[in-house]
């Protein structure tokens, strides 16, 4: 039995030898059409892609901006910025400025040149004077004062100590040791007006009862030194002292106002 469609095939293939078929060419004007479609299309994308390339370098330059100069306007995209830069490249020479050139004062030329005078009394303000103690001596001991007065037209203080030594005349020899500061006596700022006086305590011992070590010798006075000063003055006070080291040397207190007790 022969299969129906083997004979649609041997009578198609008859039809296709007696009719010659040719391709059918494009419509006129069909390559044109195209060729117009392909140039708006790399247009598209070619502005497509400048766009955001715009986009993209107007992000980076808002940011370098906000960077160097703080916070800038927002600028719409494809809009260009020339802010000004905070420092010029190290390929470029800086502008000349348009202002005079400003100078820093030193602090010298600045500050007042008045200097600051101190307040302390100084050796050739003072006059030193020695006398004994108004409430005389305790058992064993004898109380000196050093009167202090300020001979000079400014006001003055004085804080501290004195130093005091024995001497056996102006220009003399030392004799012992220094006087011992008392420890027991907190000092205080003693202010001078002219002619002011302030007063300091000197306790020595009876130099018979520190015998046979004591070895008394006869002294002329005292050498001393008002407080901080290093021009010492000698203070007539004939006296006898131990010249044995550190035997009877003597303590003295804080200089304190007036003259009383």
């Amino acid at each position: 039995m022969t299969d129906p469609d083997d004979q649609f095939d041997e009578r198609f293939e008859g039809w296709l030898d007696r009719h010659q078929v040719e391709p059918l060419g494009p419509a006129p004007g069909a390559y044109e059409r195209i060729a117009r479609s392909a140039r708006r299309r790399r247009t598209v994308r070619v502005t497509a892609v400048a766009a955001a390339v715009a986009v993209a370098l107007t992000g980076a330059t808002g940011v370098a901006y906000r960077i160097a100069t703080g916070p800038g306007p927002v600028l719409p995209p494809g809009a260009s910025a020339s802010p000004t830069r905070s420092a010029p490249s190290s390929h470029e020479s800086p502008s000349p400025s348009l202002e005079p050139p400003v100078s820093a004062e030193s602090p010298s030329t600045s500050a007042t040149s008045t200097p600051v005078q101190s307040t302390r009394c100084r050796t050739g303000e003072l006059q030193v004077t020695a006398q004994g103690s108004p409430g005389g001596g305790a058992a064993g001991s004898v109380y000196h004062w050093l009167v202090f007065r300020n001979v000079s037209a400014r006001t003055c203080t004085l804080y501290g100590y004195p130093g005091v030594s024995w001497v056996t005349g102006p220009s003399g020899q030392q004799v012992n040791d220094p006087v011992q500061r008392m420890t027991d006596v907190t000092p205080v700022r003693v202010v001078l007006a002219p002619q002011g006086v302030a007063h300091a305590v000197v306790r020595q011992g009876q130099p018979g009862a520190f015998e046979p070590q004591c070895h008394a010798v006869q002294v002329a006075g005292f050498r001393v030194y008002p407080p901080d000063e290093t021009a010492a003055v000698f203070v007539p006070w004939a006296n006898q002292a131990c010249s044995a080291k550190g035997i009877d040397v003597g303590t003295v207190s804080p200089i304190v106002a007036g003259l009383n007790e």
